[in-house]
């Protein structure tokens, strides 16, 4: 903990949104940049029970959710959730449905059977600020489409992909009508909001992040450089 910040709980309009790229073993294909976010099954149990231990101590939500639409989601993450009691919501990346190591429809199916909650995290997972108009659309309604026909159920959550947003993707989330934006933004969020920020697993939690993470105080300094940030990304 760096000095200046403090532990307190959080406050009762907070939560906690905590993000995974993957479970298990690292995929061949997975190249080094995104090595580092991917959980062992073995460490994804203790971050599971850790989740719920924190979340009853400081009496901040904690929401757990996955990008990428990886079928270890399935294999490692859902039954490990449902020995727990958890939900979760998965973002998928529609072009990705049935590819080798993603996803296939009957397994999106099976977590929305099991309470799980399914979003869209765009169709091949671009960088939506360097698209093209058309490629947005694709990316945004056209993957939407896809997920919610996969499912049969209507599709209102988005996990933007690398969580790249400038003011012309917002405004075309904003007119699709999208209920939630997730983003890669840090720090706790908003019980209600329109876009919130998550915080991204990766292979240095030690096992006092969680409550750091959902009881820390940041100096001033930091939460205004935090929101300048944030403000800088919607207004370029």
């Amino acid at each position: 903990m760096s000095a200046g910040e403090r532990l307190q709980p959080a406050t009762a309009k907070e939560q906690l949104v905590v993000v995974f790229h993957g479970l298990g073993p690292v995929p061949d294909r997975v190249g080094p940049d995104e090595r580092q976010y991917w959980c062992d099954a073995d460490r994804f149990g203790t971050v599971l029970d850790q989740i719920a231990t924190v979340s009853r101590a400081t009496d901040v939500p904690i929401t757990i959710t996955f990008d990428d639409g990886n079928m270890t989601d399935a294999l490692i993450g859902l039954p490990a959730l449902v020995e727990r009691g958890l939900v979760a919501t998965f973002f998928v990346c529609a072009g990705r449905i049935g590819q080798e190591d993603y996803l296939d429809a009957p397994a999106i199916r099976e977590l929305t059977e099991a309470g799980m909650s399914i979003g869209s995290h765009g169709w091949s997972h671009v960088d939506w600020r360097s698209t093209d108009d058309p490629t947005l659309d694709l990316e945004i309604d056209r993957a939407r489409e896809t997920i919610a026909e996969t499912i049969d159920r209507p599709v209102d959550e988005v996990a933007i992909p690398f969580g790249s947003y400038d003011r012309r993707v917002l405004k075309k989330l904003s007119s699709s009508g999208w209920r939630t934006v997730f983003t890669s933004d840090r720090g706790r969020a908003p019980i209600n909001g329109w876009m919130i920020p998550r915080e991204t697993y990766d292979v240095t939690w030690g096992d006092g992040k969680l409550e750091l993470l959902a009881t820390r105080r940041l100096p001033v300094t930091e939460r205004i450089r935090g929101a300048a940030v944030r403000t800088a990304k919607r207004l370029r």
